[in-house]
C-alpha cells in the first residue's frame, strides 16, 4: 500500500474522532495535532515536480513545487469541471483563501485539474470553466492525470494537504467537509508556525478573454407567452407580441428576457450572486440554470447556486423563493414546505401534470447535486402510485441518491448521475405514455421516466453496468438501429409534440442530436464535433461549443440553444436546419443610462465638440498609473468593450489595449441633430495593474462615457479625439 493510501485511511479515521459532537474543541485539535506528530515521524516522498509545458491558468508563469511550495501549508485540489461534488468545495476553497491570504497566512491553495471526459482534457474548455465558476487561485492542467496516477487518488474531488517541506500530511475525500478543512489548516498553522514563511504566488488571469457578447456563459433558455412582459401599447396602436425569451446569463447571475429578436426587455437580477428576494433590481442569483414558464405570469428558475428555486412575478415584478434555503442541503427524502426544504444544485426545471389534470400541477426539479429528481406541488395532487402531494411541499420524486446508472420499475430504487436537464412529452403512440426525458450528463445517457407509474428506463447512451460512468463517446445508430449509441455529458433536451423527437444538447461533443423514442434511434442533427463558432446550414460546417440548454418554438418550428461557451443564443431553423447567432440587444433612456454610468465607481465622463459634417474619426485614451507602488503590467490582456453607444456607430465593439493606449474607430453618420444626451459612446475598459514589491496583480474595471455636442460654428471636422485618465489601484 502506498503512502497515500495509507494516510487517507488514516485521516478517514481521524475524521471519524473530531467530528464526534461530544468532544472538545481543544481535544479535537489535540487530535489533529498528534496526527501531525505521527506523520511527522513517518517516511513520505515530497510531492511530485509539475512536468515542464504543463499549461497554467490564473498565475504569470508556471509553479514549481520546489520553490513555489516551500514552506508553504499548500491545499492541492483534485478536481474535474465536469463534477457537481467538484463545484460543491469550490465555496469552501474561496472561503479558505479570504481567511487566510496566502501573502499574510502562508497558506497557498492550487488545483490539479484531472480530466474525466475527453472534451475536459482541452485546455481552452478547463480555462473557460475556471471563468465560468470563479476560480481565482492556480489551476494547472495534468490532461494526462500524471499525478492522479502517481499518486493514486481515486475520487474527485480529493483535497491534498501538503505541509512546508512539500510532504503531504492530510487527505480529505468528497465534499461536505469545510470544518475539517478548516480545523485542519488551522491546526497546520499552529503546528508549523516556526517553520512557515508566507510569501504571495504570482497570481495573474494570463489567459482572460474579451467576451463579443452581452451574455456570459448562458445555461439554459424557455419559450414564454406572457402580456405583462411590456406596458401595453396605446389603445388603437399595433399589438404587442406576446412571446418572449427567457434566458439564464449564468455568468452574470440574472435572467434576460427579450423578444424573439433579441432585444432585452427585462432583466431580473444583478451581475453579483447573491440571494435577495425583492423586485427586479434588488433580486439576487447565484449561476441560474433551468426556468420553466407557468401561465399567465410565473417563470420558475433553477438557482443552482443557491441551491433553491425561485419564483419570478412578472406582473408584479417580485423575485420570491418558491423551494430551497439558500444553503446546500444532503437530504434525499424531502417533503417539507418548498421554502423549508433544502436542496442540492437544482440544474433544470419543467411543468408537468397529474392524471386529474390537463392544467400543470407539479413543477419537476432535476437536482443534480443529489443525482435525483424532485418535485414541487403546486396544489394539492395525486402522483403516480397513489402518491398524495400537499400544495406547496416538496420531495423526491425518483432516484436513491446514489451515483449510478441504475434504472428500475420502482422510482426510489432507480438511480442517477448529475440529471442536468429535464423535458416532458406525451408520444403519439398506442400507450400514449406520458414521459419525462433526463439528460444524465455524469453517465452520459438520455434516460426517460414514465410519468404515470414512476418507471425509470434508458432511452440511449450510458453502458450496461450501473456502476459505470465511463461509458462516453460519439457515436450514432441511425445506419444501425441496434448499435450501441455514445454521448458525451449531454446537458439538455427538448421535446417537440410536432415532431415527435427528442433534441439532445450532446454538450461535450459540441453536437445536438435528435433521439426517437420509439425506435432509439439517435442521430447527429447539427454541429461537426469540434468546438467552435460558425453559423451555417451544412452539418460539417456548423459548430458550438459545449451547448447547454435547448427550447423549442413549436408554431415557428425554432430551436434555440444556448451555446454556452460562446455567451450565445443560436438560433436553428427546423424547416431549413440553417444555423444563426441571435443578436442581442439593449437599448436604455437617456435617464437609464446616465443612472448607470452614476452607480458605477470608478467612472470618468468627458466630452467632444463636433462639426455636423464629422463623418469618421479616431479616439485614444492613454491610461497611467496613479500609485508609484503599482505599475502598468506589459504582458496581461487589458481590453475594451463598448457596453452602451447611441447616436454613433463603431467598427469593432471591443477589442485589446496595447502600451496603455486604447483605440476606437467610430462613425457620426448617424449623430442625432439635438445636443444632449443623445450622441454618446460608454466603453468598459479591463486593466491589470502589477504591484512593484509583491508582484501580486490586480484587476481592475472602469467606465469612460464620451459625450458629443453639435458645433455649426466648429470649422474643421476632428479626425481624433484624445484624453488621459489615472488609474488608481485600489
Amino acid at each position: 500500500m502506498s503512502f497515500i493510501s495509507t494516510l487517507t485511511w488514516s485521516c478517514i479515521k481521524l475524521q471519524g474522532l473530531i467530528e464526534n459532537p461530544e468532544l472538545e474543541e481543544e481535544e479535537k485539535n489535540n487530535l489533529v495535532l498528534n496526527h501531525l506528530n505521527s506523520v511527522e515521524e513517518s517516511s513520505r516522498d515530497v510531492f511530485p515536480e509539475f512536468q515542464p509545458g504543463w499549461e497554467w491558468f490564473n498565475t504569470s508563469r508556471s509553479l514549481s513545487v520546489s520553490s513555489d511550495f516551500k514552506d508553504q501549508i499548500v491545499v492541492v485540489d483534485f478536481f474535474t469541471y465536469c463534477c457537481i461534488n467538484c463545484m460543491h468545495i469550490l465555496p469552501d476553497l474561496h472561503a479558505l483563501e479570504e481567511k487566510f491570504p496566502s501573502d499574510q497566512s502562508g497558506v497557498v491553495v492550487v488545483g490539479i485539474h484531472s480530466a474525466k471526459f475527453e472534451n475536459e482534457k482541452v485546455s481552452s474548455n478547463i480555462m473557460a470553466a475556471v471563468q465560468r465558476y470563479g476560480i481565482a487561485h492556480p489551476v494547472v492542467n495534468d490532461s494526462e492525470a500524471v499525478l492522479w496516477k502517481t499518486l493514486e487518488i481515486t475520487c474527485w474531488p480529493t483535497l491534498l494537504i501538503l505541509g512546508p517541506d512539500r510532504k503531504p500530511v492530510f487527505v480529505i475525500i468528497g465534499e461536505g467537509h469545510r470544518d475539517v478543512l478548516f480545523r485542519y489548516v488551522d491546526c497546520a498553522l499552529t503546528f508549523y508556525k516556526n517553520r512557515i514563511i508566507p510569501r504571495p504566488l504570482p497570481l495573474f488571469p494570463k489567459n482572460s478573454e474579451v467576451f463579443q457578447s452581452q451574455l456570459l456563459f448562458p445555461g439554459k433558455i424557455c419559450i414564454i407567452e406572457c402580456e405583462c412582459v411590456e406596458v401595453p401599447t396605446v389603445s388603437g396602436g399595433p399589438k404587442q407580441d406576446s412571446t418572449y425569451l427567457a434566458i439564464a446569463d449564468t455568468g452574470h447571475h440574472r435572467i434576460l428576457i427579450t423578444s424573439l429578436q433579441g432585444e432585452i426587455k427585462v432583466t431580473v437580477g444583478g451581475e453579483a450572486p447573491g440571494w435577495k428576494e425583492g423586485s427586479y433590481a434588488t433580486a439576487q442569483f447565484h449561476s441560474p440554470q433551468g426556468i420553466a414558464f407557468l401561465p399567465p405570469c410565473y417563470l420558475y428558475v433553477a438557482d443552482t447556486g443557491n441551491h433553491s428555486v425561485r419564483l419570478v412575478n412578472l406582473k408584479s415584478k417580485e423575485v420570491n423563493t418558491a423551494a430551497g434555503k439558500g444553503v446546500q442541503g444532503t437530504d434525499k427524502e424531502g417533503g417539507q414546505l418548498g421554502t423549508e426544504q433544502p436542496l442540492a444544485s437544482p440544474w433544470d426545471v419543467c411543468l408537468a401534470h397529474s392524471s386529474n389534470s390537463d392544467d400543470p400541477d407539479l413543477l419537476i426539479i432535476a437536482n443534480a447535486g443529489t443525482h435525483q429528481i424532485w418535485g414541487l406541488a403546486l396544489r394539492d395532487l395525486t402522483w403516480w402510485k397513489k402518491m398524495h402531494l400537499e400544495a406547496g411541499r416538496c420531495l423526491r420524486l425518483a432516484g436513491s441518491g446514489a451515483e449510478e446508472n441504475r434504472n428500475n420499475s420502482y422510482p426510489a430504487k432507480a438511480a442517477f448521475a448529475q440529471p442536468s436537464g429535464i423535458s416532458c412529452g406525451v408520444l403519439q403512440s398506442p400507450s400514449a405514455d406520458y414521459l419525462l426525458f433526463v439528460a444524465d450528463s455524469e453517465s452520459s445517457s438520455i434516460r426517460q421516466i414514465n410519468l404515470k407509474d414512476g418507471s425509470v428506463k434508458a432511452l440511449v447512451g450510458g453502458g450496461k453496468d450501473p456502476m459505470d460512468l465511463f461509458c462516453f463517446g460519439d457515436q450514432d445508430n441511425n445506419s444501425n438501429p441496434k448499435g450501441a449509441v455514445l454521448l458525451q455529458h449531454p446537458l439538455g433536451v427538448a421535446w417537440s409534440t410536432i415532431s415527435q423527437i427528442l433534441y439532445v444538447a450532446d454538450s461535450y461533443n459540441h453536437k445536438i442530436k435528435l433521439v426517437n423514442p420509439l425506435t432509439k434511434v439517435c442521430s447527429t442533427y447539427l454541429g461537426n464535433g469540434k468546438p467552435g463558432f460558425t453559423d451555417g446550414g451544412s452539418e460539417d460546417e456548423i459548430q458550438f461549443n459545449e451547448p447547454g440548454g435547448l427550447c423549442i418554438h413549436e408554431e415557428q418550428r425554432i430551436l434555440y440553444v444556448a451555446d454556452t461557451n460562446n455567451h450565445c443564443i443560436r438560433k436553428v431553423d427546423l424547416v431549413r436546419s440553417v444555423t444563426e447567432t441571435l443578436k442581442i440587444s439593449v437599448k436604455l433612456s437617456a435617464e437609464e443610462t446616465q443612472t448607470l454610468i452614476s452607480n458605477t465607481v470608478p467612472s470618468f465622463e468627458v466630452s467632444a465638440t463636433l462639426a455636423p459634417r464629422s463623418s469618421n474619426f479616431n479616439w485614444t485614451v492613454k491610461f497611467h498609473c496613479a500609485d508609484q507602488q503599482w505599475k502598468w503590467s506589459d504582458d496581461a490582456p487589458h481590453s475594451w468593450k463598448i457596453t452602451h453607444i447611441e447616436g454613433l456607430t463603431a467598427t469593432d465593439k471591443m477589442g485589446h489595449i496595447q502600451d496603455s493606449l486604447m483605440k476606437i474607430d467610430l462613425l457620426c453618420g448617424s449623430l442625432q441633430e439635438s445636443n444632449g444626451p443623445n450622441n454618446y459612446v460608454q466603453v468598459q475598459a479591463d486593466l491589470f495593474l502589477c504591484a512593484i514589491k509583491s508582484g501580486v496583480c490586480k484587476k481592475k474595471s472602469v467606465i469612460i462615457r464620451l459625450n458629443f455636442v453639435l458645433n455649426e460654428n466648429t470649422e474643421v471636422a476632428e479626425s481624433k479625439i484624445q484624453h488621459e485618465f489615472n488609474i488608481n489601484a485600489d
